[in-house]
């Protein structure tokens, strides 16, 4: 008789898959409820932004760029005039011919107060020049009527009236556009505006894009830069000049020396004047009119 073995009984293999799946996702399921009350509840769980690359406190500074002096330009019908005589002083804006008017003003007592002396009746349109003569008066270079016709012009009334002279204005100095013209005779500037045109005997000195240029035998030679005013007296070219160690203009004597003389603390941004004298410089800048010891 054939002897069989006996057969041991237990779980079937595909029941004890189906408990193992069970297990393991029973475990998942703990694992990240411990993990979810780690973090807390989901409203206590906003995300924050990642810091932007460009925050990174190890960047380097860009430098600051030394502030530097600007080169004056040409003030146009802005134009200053300033001149003192024995008696009075006068000063003028240019003005420009079909557009702002001039306006020129006589002061008795040094420049305390002034009054205006503008000749409007003879329809001035334009200022060119303007020159104290005889102690008390003066002479303009000026464009007038609707044709802007150039004529020179002289008060003996102080002011309160002018004529024109038809023998005077071959003797005027006076910048005509972008020409210089010195007693009839005519020298083309190196610029297309020039300004601040002054001569006293055979000295004569201008501006072009703010280089102060001296006239000497029909020839120009540059004398100075950052230059926005000057005037001539005895020889001597003094200029008031922008620099960049000076808070205010530098007033400098240009020629025939060069020499720094005095930093004043005046209004170097707009157009500026300048008058010469035998004992003392007088700026005219902004609301100021100021003096120095020459």
């Amino acid at each position: 008789m054939a002897h069989r073995s006996p057969v041991r009984r237990g779980m079937p293999s595909a029941v004890i898959a189906v408990l193992v799946v069970a297990l393991t996702v029973a475990v998942g399921a703990l694992v990240a409820l411990a993990l979810d009350r780690g973090r807390g509840s989901g409203a206590d769980t906003v995300a924050q932004p990642a810091p932007s690359i460009d925050s990174s406190p190890s960047s380097t500074p860009t430098p600051t760029p030394t502030a530097t002096a600007e080169e004056p330009t040409a003030p146009d019908d802005a134009e200053r005039f300033l001149a003192v005589g024995v008696g009075a002083m006068w000063r003028a804006t240019a003005g420009r011919c079909g557009d702002a008017a001039p306006v020129i003003e006589r002061s008795d007592d040094d420049g305390d107060t002034w009054s205006d002396v503008t000749p409007a009746y003879r329809d001035i349109a334009q200022l060119r020049d303007l020159t104290p003569f005889a102690e008390t008066e003066a002479d303009i270079v000026a464009d007038v009527g609707a044709d802007c016709e150039t004529q020179a012009l002289r008060t003996f009334t102080k002011g309160r009236f002018w004529s024109p002279y038809d023998d005077l204005l071959p003797q005027s100095t006076y910048l005509d556009g972008s020409t210089v013209v010195i007693d009839g005779n005519r020298l083309d500037a190196p610029c297309e505006q020039p300004w601040g045109l002054r001569t006293s005997g055979k000295t004569a000195a201008f501006i072009c894009d703010g280089t102060a240029y001296e006239i000497t035998g029909g020839e120009t030679t540059e004398i100075g830069d950052g230059v926005t005013a000057l005037d001539v007296g005895d020889g001597q070219i003094i200029g008031a000049l922008v620099r960049s160690d000076c808070d205010g203009l530098q007033v400098s004597s240009l020629a025939p020396d060069a020499a720094p003389l005095e930093c004043l603390d005046v209004d170097a941004d707009g157009p500026v004047a300048l008058a010469v004298t035998a004992d003392a410089i007088r700026v005219w800048a902004g609301d100021d009119l100021v003096s120095t010891t020459r």
